[in-house]
């Protein structure tokens, strides 16, 4: 709701903006961070420039006069209140790398940047602002109350979903219900022995889904280590936009990295040899043998470890359809 001032202008001789009272609803929100983006923010609200900024500034030099504008001729809108009502967040955080200097001269944040963060929910409260002058106090004045409300209720969040400990974690719940089911009985025998069943089934589950999840991210990564390493002239073949819905979706793509690997240590190990055997007799073709083993057996192992991890990613995308979802929405976002 906006409504014009009682007096357009003050006593000072200057115009004053409408005055609004704005309520602000969100939906569950789903967002994919990485570091840069997440200092990008901090910059932006808290006023300081990025080092492209500066630099711009410095090359383009001091600006004329004629061309500066004036902050006093800006009719920022005043809020009366803004208020946001609660809503949930779930986040997932990729870094890059963890600045040693700033974590010793005590920016404790830093230590987000030690391992990314996977499907963490954090519940962002209802917020109440008064009496605040242009966009940029709302949003600051939000993010600083959200920021500590974060970090007196829901810091045990960055823990748990941490990526080392999130496999503990989601365990941790499972074996929690279990336990629970077995050790409070109830009067009739066949409920509880119901319950122990659908909890051992659950527990099962949960143990299976995160075991072959974390297997995929394990062998992706070294997958991707070794490629890098080993295979920089001939990475094997990137995966399909399309995220599978089983195991039958992989084929294609599991056997053309195979393919690859096997192809490529086939190069190394005999081809290379042969044509060093022709040009320069067996001593050439010892050298390029020598030179070829060890990417000849590094190779086969990217190929087997891409496969089976896309392999693996299938699985557990048949057994958690949710989790196919989502990472298809976030292929949509991007695109």
């Amino acid at each position: 709701v906006t409504k014009h001032p009682s007096l357009r202008v003050s006593a000072d001789g200057k115009l004053m903006s409408d005055e609004s009272r704005a309520t602000l609803e969100l939906l569950p929100l789903r967002c994919y961070l990485n570091q840069k983006a997440l200092r990008f923010i901090r910059n932006f609200f808290s006023g300081n420039p990025g080092p492209e900024e500066v630099l711009g500034d410095v090359g383009d030099g001091a600006m004329d006069d004629s061309d500066a504008i004036d902050d006093d001729e800006l009719i920022n809108i005043f809020f009366n209140t803004f208020k946001v009502r609660p809503c949930k967040l779930k986040v997932d955080y990729l870094p890059e790398k963890m600045d040693m200097e700033s974590l010793r001269d005590g920016n404790y944040s830093e230590i987000l940047n030690l391992c990314p963060l996977d499907d963490m929910i954090i519940n962002l409260a209802a917020v109440e602002n008064h009496d605040l002058t242009g966009w940029g106090s709302v949003f600051s004045e939000l993010a600083g109350k959200w920021i500590e409300d974060i970090c007196s209720t829901q810091a045990h969040k960055f823990l748990t979903r941490a990526a080392p400990v999130q496999l503990l974690s989601t365990l941790g719940d499972g074996v929690a219900d279990l336990a629970l089911v077995i050790i409070v009985p109830e009067d009739n025998a066949s409920a509880y022995l119901k319950n122990v069943v659908g909890g051992t089934t659950s527990f099962a589950s949960k143990v299976a889904v995160e075991a072959i999840s974390t297997s995929a991210k394990l062998t992706r990564f070294a997958a991707n280590q070794l490629t890098n390493k080993a295979l920089a002239t001939s990475p094997l073949p990137s995966r399909p936009r399309n995220v599978p819905r089983n195991a039958g979706d992989t084929f294609s793509h599991a056997s053309k990295s195979l393919v690859r690997g096997l192809r490529e240590a086939n190069h190394n190990i005999c081809v290379i040899p042969y044509r060093e055997y022709q040009q320069s007799g067996a001593s050439g073709a010892a050298r390029g043998a020598m030179r070829g083993i060890p990417l000849g057996v590094v190779a086969p192992i990217a190929g087997a470890s891409e496969a089976l991890s896309y392999t693996l990613l299938g699985i557990r995308n048949q057994l958690r359809p949710d989790k196919r979802k989502e990472e298809e929405n976030s292929f949509m976002a991007k695109d």
